[in-house]
């Protein structure tokens, strides 16, 4: 159905990078190559920081450019960029679609940036926004986002949400024990891991909290951190920390856990679609994952991988975490249909006006 559509894809990012935006992005692109005619990608490939405003404009031109010579089927954008290039492929009658991952009215107020830097996010928030609510049809990361756009006006029928996924490819294949050796654990350790960038939203200073109470009644679990900046939550180390870590190192540090934690903090209208849920799923263990929450729970509960858990409730957490560890898991781990593969079937089943969800 898909096979003769041609693509232009558009972000502002620099896709050659190894952040876990970057690497999904390539992945997902791969999928998506496999699936539609032609695939053309413009990316920010801009090394200098202080080209980032104008690289946006710059992008934005390429695009218009690539758009009236070449007439793609379908022109999707994310971020910033794009406000030229969607002039024209609307005035052109080429669909066009955005990837929306955030509230960028909300989030600008989460970052601790002030003065002049603050002001130009913010102004480039807005810009972002305005793309968002022109293009005919939006994808969202998450049914939360989707029910604020739709509820605020900026949304129709014609939108809807597929969440991240995994590149089957990107498994790592050594073994718990081989793991563990890497990382200095013991065999008879009882060991949690949280990959990933340490920030507010992340809720990672639950499960610095968590360590506390295991270490409190001498349960002799750890809590192992395999990502940047968690020593401003934890300054007193009571968690085990490996960091920096790149994406292979990440994956083996997440081989050699018993369960893999995934918290967060209620502070946004989308708590977003965590890559880390789908690292955890491809190299095949289960998780924590925050209670009632959709993107989190709702997922391990689907695929059957895990506990739902209330990191805000310490002492429930840590009841529910004992019993994960004295209970039954199957010795084959189940097929979860998340792969980016599974997604783009659903981005282009959303595309084409059927309903996914």
């Amino acid at each position: 159905m898909f096979s003769d559509v041609r693509v232009l894809y558009l972000c502002d990012f620099d896709l050659s990078k190894g952040t876990g935006k970057d690497r999904a992005t390539r992945q997902k692109l791969g999928a998506l190559r496999d699936k539609v005619s032609s695939l053309e990608v413009i990316s920010n490939n801009f090394k200098n920081p202080f080209l980032r405003l104008t690289s946006i404009f710059l992008l934005d031109v390429r695009a218009l450019i690539y758009i009236i010579f070449n007439r793609p089927d379908w022109f999707i954008s994310r971020g910033y960029t794009g406000t030229l290039s969607l002039l024209a492929a609307s005035f052109l009658g080429v669909l066009t679609i955005r990837e929306v991952h955030a509230n960028a009215l909300e989030e600008f107020s989460l970052l601790p940036y002030k003065g002049i830097k603050l002001f130009i996010i913010k102004k480039m928030a807005f810009l972002a926004h305005k793309n968002d609510v022109a293009a005919d049809v939006r994808i969202f990361n998450h049914p939360d986002l989707l029910d604020w756009y739709r509820a605020n006006g900026f949304s129709d029928d014609g939108d809807f949400y597929v969440y991240n996924g995994f590149d089957p490819n990107s498994k790592c294949d050594i073994s718990r024990s081989e793991a563990r050796k890497m990382f200095g654990l013991r065999e008879d350790d009882k060991v949690i891991v949280f990959v990933g960038g340490a920030s507010k939203w992340h809720g990672v200073d639950y499960l610095i909290d968590l360590q506390k109470e295991f270490i409190a009644y001498n349960d002799n679990i750890i809590v192992a951190f395999g990502g940047g900046g968690i020593s401003e939550f934890d300054p007193e180390g009571v968690c085990l920390s490996f960091s920096p870590l790149n994406e292979s190192e990440c994956a083996k540090l997440i081989r050699a856990s018993d369960f893999c934690a995934l918290p967060v903090k209620a502070n946004r209208v989308s708590p977003g679609s965590p890559l880390k849920l789908y690292d955890y799923i491809v190299n095949e263990r289960f998780v924590f994952s925050q209670a009632n929450t959709n993107g989190y729970s709702d997922e391990v509960q689907r695929f059957r991988i895990g506990v739902p858990v209330d990191f805000t409730d310490v002492k429930h957490a840590r009841r529910k975490i004992l019993d994960a560890f004295e209970s039954d898991w199957p010795e084959e781990y189940p097929v979860c249909a998340a792969s980016w593969g599974d997604r783009m079937e659903q981005w282009l089943k959303g595309i084409g006006g059927e309903t996914i969800h």
